[in-house]
Order: structure tokens, then C-alpha cells, then sequence
């Protein structure tokens, strides 16, 4: 069984349900184990597994990215004027809310093991608003068709862009679609919100090829284009985009 969440600032979700019992008996209440917290905790597990494989051991400090305090202040970007100080911890669900499309929002998929009866995390795509696209070096070898259309950057001047912050899949998982099963939901949400005239139909997402080539695949299979370098980004850094 897979189930589908979305965590936004505002509450968590159950989006699908792949249980293949009867629609009308399935159980739509949000499990106590599936909380921000332990989807935070689920990624940095993740994320130091992945860097240890690379060889990258301790160099990077994942603690700087999954954290209550970052994921809270991320979930809840652009939702008020006054945002958050960066280092302060602040219950969202305390916040006046706002539409999600200018605020943040994680999906994330579970299952439920044979032998337990509480659902684990298999994968997440951690997505919020941006007041624009990093701007880039065009390359060299630059192809026909790698520029928003006109009506695209209009919308995005006046309403950003969707940026994918962070993503990941628990290893053993990783063939059955799940992070395509995020970014499915993600999209439909995005036109969604491009229909009622709250975002561009814009995704975004920052990646260094070097180190996740695989990122990189999974970006051109779902159709996202780019690959120029991001401007004052770190060594290696490129942008993809999406238009819907």
C-alpha cells in the first residue's frame, strides 16, 4: 500500500490512497507517526546515507538542511510580510495562513511494512514559492526552445515561480515511481494554481550534475529543460525548469 501526503503550512493531507480494499472503507485519517518532524528526520537519514555512498562522509553537514526550525521557515515562505528570523522556531500552524502557492509545501509517500502497523516514509519533494528564477551563464551549446515563452515570463514576473527545494527516495524503493508520484501531484497543483491566477505554471530546481547525475535524468525524463550554470551559485550548480 502507498499513500500520498502533502504537508503544507497550513495542515497535512492524504492525497491517494493505493490500498486496493474498497474506496468507500479506506481509511482517510492522517496517522500519528505522519508528522513534519519525522519527515525531517526521514531526510536526513536519507541524505546522510547518500553522501556517505559518495564518499562525502561528514564533509557535508545535512543538519543545516533537514532541521525543524529551516523545513518550518521554508514551509512557511512568502505566507506573511514579516517572515520568521531564520534561527528562531516557530509553529506554523500558529501563523495567519495564506494561499499555498505562495507559501511552501512537502509531499511525501508512505507504505506500511508486513510485519509493523505503522507507516514509513519512502519518499518526499519539498517545494515553495520564489519571487523569481535564479538568473544563469547561457552555455555555449545552447538549443532552440531553452527560454520561457512570453506569456510565461509575464506570469512569472508577477506571480515567481515553484522551486523544488529538496527531494529524495529511500534506496530501496527507488524503482517504483515514487518521486514521480511527488512531482505528478506537484504539477497538477501548479496548474491548479496557474488557472486561478495565483502562479505561473513555472517549476524550478537547482542540481550539480557531477554529483547527482540521476537527478539530472529524472529532471529531462519529466520534461524540464535548462542546464545553465546559476549565477553566484556553488561550484557546479545549474538550473532546470518546467513550464505547464
Amino acid at each position: 500500500m502507498v499513500r500520498l501526503y502533502r504537508f503544507t503550512h497550513k495542515d497535512i493531507q492524504l492525497v491517494s490512497d493505493d490500498s486496493s480494499d474498497n474506496a468507500a472503507s479506506k481509511d482517510t485519517r492522517v496517522p500519528a507517526e505522519i508528522t513534519l518532524a519525522n519527515l525531517t528526520m526521514f531526510s536526513t537519514i536519507l541524505f546522510m546515507t547518500e553522501f556517505q555512498q559518495m564518499g562525502m562522509g561528514d564533509s557535508v553537514d545535512v543538519s543545516k538542511t533537514c532541521n525543524m526550525s529551516e523545513w518550518h521557515r521554508r514551509i512557511y515562505a512568502g505566507a506573511t510580510r514579516t517572515s520568521p528570523a531564520e534561527d528562531d522556531y516557530v509553529d506554523v500552524l500558529t501563523l495567519p495562513p495564506k494561499a499555498v502557492s505562495q507559501a511552501g509545501l512537502v509531499y511525501a509517500t508512505t507504505h506500511t511494512p508486513s510485519d509493523q502497523h505503522k507507516e514509513i516514509f519512502t519518499s518526499f519533494l519539498f517545494a515553495h514559492h520564489k519571487p523569481s528564477i535564479a538568473k544563469t551563464i547561457p552555455s555555449s551549446n545552447g538549443q532552440p526552445g531553452q527560454e520561457l515563452s512570453p506569456e510565461a515570463q509575464v506570469l512569472v514576473a508577477s506571480n515567481g515561480v515553484t522551486h523544488i527545494w529538496l527531494c529524495g527516495s529511500d534506496p530501496e524503493q527507488r524503482r517504483h515511481r515514487l518521486m514521480s508520484r511527488c512531482l505528478d501531484q506537484l504539477e497538477k497543483d501548479v496548474l491548479e494554481w496557474k488557472s486561478n491566477g495565483q502562479g505561473s505554471g513555472v517549476m524550478t530546481v537547482h542540481t550539480i550534475p557531477q554529483a547527482f547525475p540521476g537527478m539530472v535524468q529524472f529532471l529531462l525524463k519529466n520534461g524540464f529543460k535548462g542546464g545553465d550554470a546559476v549565477v553566484g551559485g556553488e561550484s557546479g550548480k545549474v538550473l532546470y525548469w518546467k513550464e505547464l
